[in-house]
């Protein structure tokens, strides 16, 4: 049987407050256990949460977060896919990197990783390379 949590102790470990466990208990975005009165957590709730507060401190909407996690479940296989993935926000959108692929919870848009800073790295080797081995030698017919 997994471990289960309470709620005091879910709330340190995830910043969530009592009322916003109600709440999102209410909207079926996180689901304990019942035990007469009391609630009890699993620690794949304890990861959803700390996901659902961060996304919220950073701006983004509820409707968007049930909107992405939603898609999520769609998307990927497992039942509660937020415990293996990487997840960033800008506050409008929800990116996940899911085996080093990046694509939007909400719109499914994929994306790709474009560093700009190897590109320039590259750019100073060739150019130092080219000051070593001049290739403007000019050669006569």
């Amino acid at each position: 049987m997994d471990r289960i949590y309470k709620t005091g102790l879910v709330m340190k470990l995830t910043g969530a407050t009592a009322n916003q466990l109600k709440y999102w208990g209410r909207l079926s975005l996180i689901v304990p256990q019942i035990n007469g009165r009391r609630a009890h957590y699993s620690f794949k709730d304890i990861v959803k949460l700390r996901v659902l507060v961060s996304l919220r401190k950073n701006g983004l909407s509820l409707q968007k977060i049930r909107q992405g996690i939603n898609r999520l479940s769609e998307i990927l296989p497992d039942d509660e896919p937020l415990s293996r993935l990487i997840i960033y926000t800008d506050g409008m959108d929800i990116i996940v990197v899911e085996k080093g692929k990046y694509f939007s919870a909400i719109t499914r848009q994929q994306y790709f990783r474009f560093d700009t800073e190897q590109i320039g790295e590259k750019i100073s080797e060739l150019q130092r390379d080219d000051e070593f081995h001049p290739l403007s030698q000019v050669v006569s017919v």
